[in-house]
């Protein structure tokens, strides 16, 4: 597999990613769902990341500094842990917040929902590129964007539980409860997700 092909690869998933944080954001206003907006802020730190990577693998690929190279690697790793710990706190704070504020979600998901179900398709697509990458050749961006499309890929899974929840289950307990599991869940693995990238060495 040609660098040329990860490079085209990196900025797919830019491209694809680049849409999400737009269009959850508008289904905000559509919806009463906790899962929907930690879907929101989860797809906009994401993106963030996803541009560094190319950032730095173009620096990487540009640059026969082995130090330097090793230190962009680690700041790759820690960086990305870090923004899946980040979501993975935010999300637990609203998870407490539902736990003394509990309000039953409601309201259209459609748009939400369809958004998660292109996501697993896409992120699986793209978790399962990356990791073959890795596998050909172990580079520290390959590394880490199977590990993060990975993550995507099982929080989409989990955002599509919720919201179809609300849509089969609106106004009763029943979607708060899935709505309130699905936001704990998400939130656990992210944070364990996140430790790892951190403590791996690249």
């Amino acid at each position: 597999m040609t660098k040329d092909k990860r490079t085209r690869t990196l900025i797919l998933s830019i491209v694809f990613s680049s849409f999400g944080p737009f269009v959850t954001g508008y289904a905000l206003f559509l919806n009463t769902a906790t899962t929907q907006f930690a879907d929101f802020l989860r797809r906009t730190v994401e993106l963030g990341v996803l541009i560094l990577a190319l950032w730095i693998y173009q620096v990487l690929k540009n640059n026969t500094n082995e130090q330097k190279k090793i230190r962009l690697g680690r700041q790759l790793y820690f960086f990305s842990g870090s923004v899946l710990i980040f979501s993975g706190v935010f999300l637990l704070l609203l998870f407490t917040r539902g736990i003394f504020n509990p309000s039953i979600p409601s309201g259209d998901v459609r748009l939400g929902l369809a958004v998660a179900g292109l996501g697993v398709f896409f992120n699986g697509y793209f978790f399962i590129r990356y990791t073959l990458f890795q596998k050909d050749s172990p580079h520290a961006v390959m590394d880490t964007q199977g590990k993060l499309y990975q993550a995507k890929t099982f929080v989409d899974v989990n955002v599509v539980v919720a919201l179809a929840s609300v849509m089969l289950f609106e106004a009763s307990q029943t979607s708060y409860i899935i709505d309130q599991a699905g936001t704990l869940i998400v939130a656990l693995y992210l944070l364990l997700r996140g430790v790892l990238l951190i403590v791996k060495e690249p």
